[in-house]
C-alpha cells in the first residue's frame, strides 16, 4: 500500500508555541502510513534554533535560500531591520512572493495533502488542487487586530481550505459565529504534548542554571517579548504592585523586539534585582518545575502552549482571561486563577491569591493532574490522523 505524501508548511521555523506543537505532531505521526516532508518559506540560518529537533527521517526543504531574498526577513525577525533596509526589503517583496509561489507549486505537485500550519498559504489556497488543511492558532476575533475588512478577507480565504483546524472549543465557537459558512470544515483538535518527555526534561537541569533555580524563589513567565500580544508590560506593573508583599522574584524566559522597552520599565520601577530576563532557553522545563507559580499575561492566544506545559508539571497558574485558551485550560478557574485582561491590579491580586494562600495553591496543583490527560500526544495525534 502506497504511503500518503503529506507536506507540512511553515513560513519560518522559530522558537514559539506553534513550532513546538508542529514538532510534537512530527514526532508522533504514523510513518508507516505517511511520507512526511517539512517545507519552510525562508532559510534563516542560526536563528532556526529548533531545527535540530525536527525528526531525522523528515526532509526539510526551503523555498527561499538566496541571501538577498532572506536577509530582510531574518533582520525583521530579530528586530534590527533599519529604515533604509526596510524600504529595500519592501522593494523586493513582490519578486519574493513570485518566487515563493512558483517554487511552492512545483514542490507540492506530487503531494497528497498539504498542512498549512500557520495560515501563510492562504493567498494561494484557492489555486492549490491538493487536499489542503490549515491550522488556526489564534483567536479569530483578535486576528488581524480585529480590523473588520481584514477579517472578512480572512474568512473568504479560510473557505478555500478543505479543513480548518482550531485548537480550542472557544476558538471553534468564535470561528463559526464569525464565519458560519465554514460549517463542518472547522475541526477542534487540541495541541499535543509528550507528557513523559516533558517530565524527563524537567529533571535535566544544566549546570549553569542549577544555582539560579536552587537559590531563588520565583514566579515564571515564558513567551516572545512581543507586546502586541504577550503584554509583559502589565505583568511587570502587576509585580511592582506586590513586590513588598512577596519574596519571589519574577523570571521571564524569551526573546523579542520589545525587550529594551521592558528593561526601561524595570528601571523606572527600580526592579533590576527582582525582575530577571533569562533570554531564550532551549529547555525551560526545569525552570517551570522550580517556580512557585506560573503567570501568563497575554492579550490574545489560541491555546497557549506554555500554560499546558505548566499544567503538565503541576504548577499553580495565574493567567489573564484572554481569548482564547486560558479559560478552557484552567477549567473556568477551577484549576487556576483567571484575571482581567491588561489589568495590572487584577493580575497582582491573582498572584497574591496563589502565592499567599498555601492551601489554595496546593489545591490548584493537585487539580492539574486530571486535566493534563486531555493534551496527551498519544490521543491527540490519532484525532489529527483522522483528518488525513
Amino acid at each position: 500500500m502506497r504511503k500518503k505524501k503529506v507536506c507540512f508548511y511553515l513560513n519560518v521555523l522559530l522558537v514559539g508555541g506553534i513550532e513546538k506543537v508542529l514538532l510534537e505532531l512530527l514526532r508522533n505521526i504514523d510513518y508507516n502510513e505517511y511520507e512526511v516532508t517539512l517545507l519552510l518559506a525562508y532559510k534563516l540560518g542560526k536563528i532556526e534554533k529548533l531545527k535540530e529537533e525536527v525528526p531525522e527521517n523528515i526532509k526539510i526543504t526551503y523555498l527561499l535560500e538566496e541571501e538577498i531574498l532572506v536577509k530582510g526577513k531574518r533582520k525583521k525577525v530579530i528586530g534590527n531591520l533599519g529604515k533604509i533596509e526596510k524600504v529595500l526589503d519592501e522593494t523586493i517583496s513582490f519578486f519574493r512572493k513570485l518566487k515563493i509561489k512558483k517554487r511552492l507549486f512545483k514542490f507540492i505537485k506530487d503531494k497528497d495533502i498539504i498542512i498549512d500550519f500557520d495560515m501563510t498559504l492562504a493567498p494561494y489556497a484557492k489555486e492549490i488542487n491538493n487536499k489542503i488543511i490549515t491550522f488556526c492558532h489564534f483567536s479569530p476575533k483578535n486576528y488581524n487586530r480585529g480590523i473588520k475588512r481584514r477579517q472578512i478577507k480572512h474568512g473568504k480565504r479560510l473557505n478555500d481550505y478543505d479543513n480548518v483546524v482550531v485548537i480550542s472549543d472557544d476558538m471553534k465557537k468564535e470561528m463559526l459565529e464569525m464565519y458560519p459558512f465554514l460549517g463542518k470544515k472547522v475541526v477542534r483538535i487540541y495541541n499535543s504534548f509528550n507528557i513523559k518527555e516533558i517530565e524527563r526534561k524537567a529533571l535535566n537541569i544544566e549546570d549553569k542554571h542549577k544555582e539560579l533555580i536552587d537559590d531563588n524563589s520565583y514566579i515564571l513567565a515564558i513567551g516572545r517579548i512581543e507586546e502586541t500580544q504577550k503584554d509583559f508590560t502589565t505583568l511587570i506593573e502587576a509585580y511592582n504592585l506586590i513586590k513588598n508583599d512577596i519574596d519571589e522574584k519574577l523570571f521571564i524566559i524569551g526573546d523579542g523586539r520589545h525587550k529594551e522597552k521592558l528593561l526601561s520599565l524595570v528601571d523606572v520601577y527600580d526592579l533590576e534585582d527582582r525582575v530577571v530576563f533569562l533570554g531564550f532557553i532551549k529547555n525551560p522545563y526545569p525552570f517551570i518545575k522550580g517556580a512557585s507559580a506560573f503567570v501568563h499575561s497575554s492579550k490574545f492566544e489560541g491555546l497557549p502552549t506554555v500554560l499546558i506545559e505548566a499544567l503538565i508539571l503541576g504548577k499553580a497558574i495565574v493567567a489573564t482571561d484572554c481569548p482564547t485558551g486560558p479559560r478552557e485550560i484552567l477549567s473556568n478557574g477551577k484549576n487556576g486563577v483567571l484575571t482581567k485582561l491588561s489589568d495590572e491590579k487584577s493580575l497582582a491580586e491573582g498572584l497574591k491569591k496563589v502565592l499567599l494562600n498555601k492551601k489554595l495553591k496546593e489545591e490548584f496543583e493537585e487539580k492539574t493532574k486530571e486535566k493534563r490527560k486531555e493534551f496527551d500526544s498519544n490521543f491527540v495525534v490519532k484525532e489529527f490522523e483522522k483528518l488525513l
